[in-house]
């Protein structure tokens, strides 16, 4: 798994600044910086065992619980309200700050496939992470 690490503008509260493992943020991507088979890595300061990712502009939603397989998650289509189980299309991951999948880990990365569609270039993004 490769992480992107290019043209990111983030917002929200910094790594472990809060103690009671809570995490929201902001993440855009330059126009540039999606490529298919990479992950976008968001640090956590602590475990998650819930993560929601959203894409503002896309309408699609991601969500993964803790218990649920690596790599997968809860895909919700704004424009259409339909819940699906993604397991092909990749997911969201908890992992270390070097992008290794680890249920220990501080971190979260989530697919920046093309067909998931949450991540996107150019739009907003934004994210909430419970530890």
């Amino acid at each position: 798994m490769a992480l992107n690490t290019a043209g990111q503008t983030r917002t929200g509260n910094a790594p472990g600044a809060d103690a009671n493992g809570f995490k929201v943020g902001r993440i855009v991507l330059d126009a540039t910086a999606i490529t298919a088979g990479d992950y976008l890595l968001v640090e956590c300061g602590f475990t998650p065992k819930y993560v929601s990712f959203v894409n503002n502009t896309t309408l699609i939603q991601v969500e993964w619980y803790e218990g649920m397989t690596a790599d997968t998650c809860l895909k919700t289509t704004g424009s259409t309200g339909v819940v699906t189980l993604e397991t092909t299309n990749k997911g969201i991951t908890i992992c270390d700050s070097s992008g290794v999948a680890n249920t220990e880990g501080r971190c979260f990365m989530v697919s920046q496939n093309a067909t998931l569609g949450v991540v996107t270039s150019s739009d907003t993004m934004h994210f909430v992470a419970l530890g």
